[in-house]
């Protein structure tokens, strides 16, 4: 049996039209989507265990530190303030040099 060598070529032009793209660039990124909120599902729930414990141990210690923290809080008042400001100072100083520095 031969072919009809114009019919090949009409199925051939009609199937190259028809081909799907080689790389589906929406398609990727649902499916990242899709993978990058299922990762993230899935550590929030291996954290939720943590942050019961956490929050149990300190509900239990609460009253056992309270006089404690009462005495320190005059004491390291000042000193938690100035470590604030200077860490306030360092991220904008970074975060100002990363914006005015030249991108190379």
């Amino acid at each position: 049996m031969t072919s009809d060598p114009v019919a090949d070529r009409t199925l051939a032009a009609f199937f190259a039209e028809a081909s799907p793209p080689a790389r589906d660039l929406a398609f990727e990124a649902r499916v990242a989507a899709k993978i990058a909120r299922r990762r993230t599902v899935a550590t929030v729930a291996a954290l939720v265990p943590w942050t019961v414990a956490a929050s149990v141990l300190l509900w239990a210690i609460g009253p056992l530190l309270g006089p404690l923290v009462d005495g320190l809080s005059e004491t390291l008042a000042p000193a938690a303030t100035i470590l604030a400001l200077t860490a306030l100072t360092v991220v904008m100083g970074v975060a100002a040099g990363r914006r005015l520095s030249p991108s190379g």
